[in-house]
């Protein structure tokens, strides 16, 4: 039996496969996940639909974002792949109304939009909707075995994965951030004491092994990076004032740091279609490039520095997770339809943006007015 494999399908984007071991998963609120199968010919694909339509060029451009121009396109790559219109079936997901206000729920219930063009476009194939779970005031993870034709849905509201419903014109308090901000996993404190001290050139090997030794992951972590092949000592390195040497104070700080995240970056971020892990990888990605940046533009900041601040520069989005999955359709269609930046949409629809948020923990860690 051939080992599972999962797909994870962002929003705006679908998947076609013949393939009996994928699993295709996909966390939706007011989206919707349009599932279909052939089992008779063995093909199926799921579309992660945002919107019911937009202007003839946006759909040009980004097809499969919009309800009237991804569902005729999963259809067509499905009989590319040799799927029988007549044969295919359909599970609908997703479309949950995220705004509670009698005055607005007609206008901006994205959710029942997107639910009913669904519809309407698979009638006008001959599809039939085998399931259908829509509607709500919570959001749903899907997985999806597109050969065996079979769905599980479950519910974020029954996880605790979600907050109560917010209405459109009330912003985040304060208050309210800064409390989400206490509850977050504080960052060790012999990593800020680290970190801190390698801020001083002349602090020594010794003092910091002291705060090493009393973190073991920690010291995994360094001896590890120094028993790798890249410095040539495998299985030489077993005193951590040797493997501070050997690293240097900056490739430390990179470690310590990366160290101390991965248990607060390695998990779900519902609100910003983040499969667990993605985070920290799109993280490290970042902070790569803008090291590199910062060498070519001779940047007057140390590229160290610039190395890990690019590292922190997304940790706001575990803040405003659960406001931003609420209202994550307010915001792309701001950014998809009205060319607004995702950081203004953010600060429009929520009254922050996660820039803003994630400066605010760095205070709350007292972390180098720098970062």
């Amino acid at each position: 039996m051939s080992k599972m494999k999962i797909w994870v399908i962002p929003p705006g984007q679908f998947r076609v496969t013949r393939d009996p071991s994928i699993v295709m998963e996909t966390c939706l609120g007011s989206c919707i996940g349009v599932c279909l199968f052939d089992q008779h010919n063995s093909i199926g694909g799921l579309i992660h639909i945002i919107l019911p339509d937009a202007r003839a060029e946006k759909k040009s451009a980004y097809p499969a974002r919009y309800a009237s121009s991804g569902i005729p396109l999963l259809l067509s790559e499905m009989v590319k792949a040799g799927a029988s219109t007549e044969r295919i079936s359909a599970f609908l997901v997703g479309g949950a109304m995220v705004i509670l206000d009698s005055r607005l729920s007609v206008e901006l219930n994205i959710g029942r939009k997107n639910a009913a063009i669904a519809k309407q476009i698979l009638a006008s194939y001959g599809i039939p909707i085998v399931k259908e779970d829509i509607g709500g005031h919570f959001g749903r993870v899907v997985r999806f075995r597109p050969i065996q034709g079979s769905i599980e849905i479950t519910s974020l509201s029954k996880k605790g994965g979600l907050a109560p419903v917010f209405h459109p014109e009330r912003k985040i308090a304060l208050k309210e951030l800064l409390e989400k901000i206490n509850r977050l996993k504080p960052l060790p404190e012999v990593v800020r004491k680290i970190i801190y001290r390698i801020e001083d050139y002349e602090v020594s090997a010794s003092e910091l092994e002291e705060y090493i030794l009393r973190d073991q992951a920690l010291t995994a972590n360094i001896l590890k990076a120094a028993n790798s092949p890249y410095y040539g000592f495998q299985g030489q390195i077993s005193n951590i004032q040797r493997a501070i040497v050997l690293l240097g104070l900056e490739e430390l700080r990179r470690i310590v740091l990366g160290t101390s995240l991965y248990d607060i970056y390695d998990t779900r971020i519902n609100g910003y279609s983040l499969e667990k892990g993605m985070l920290m990888k799109h993280s490290i990605f970042c902070s790569i490039v803008a090291q590199l940046l910062a060498n070519l533009k001779n940047s007057e900041t140390d590229v160290d520095t610039v190395f890990t601040a690019a590292l922190l520069h997304d940790i706001g989005k575990i803040v405003l997770d659960q406001y931003a999955f609420e209202k994550f359709n307010l915001i792309i269609d701001m950014v998809m339809n009205q060319n607004i930046p995702f950081i203004d949409a953010e600060n429009r629809i929520l009254g922050y943006d996660h820039a803003h948020v994630g400066g605010l923990i760095a205070e709350k860690w007292q972390l180098p007015e720098i970062l």
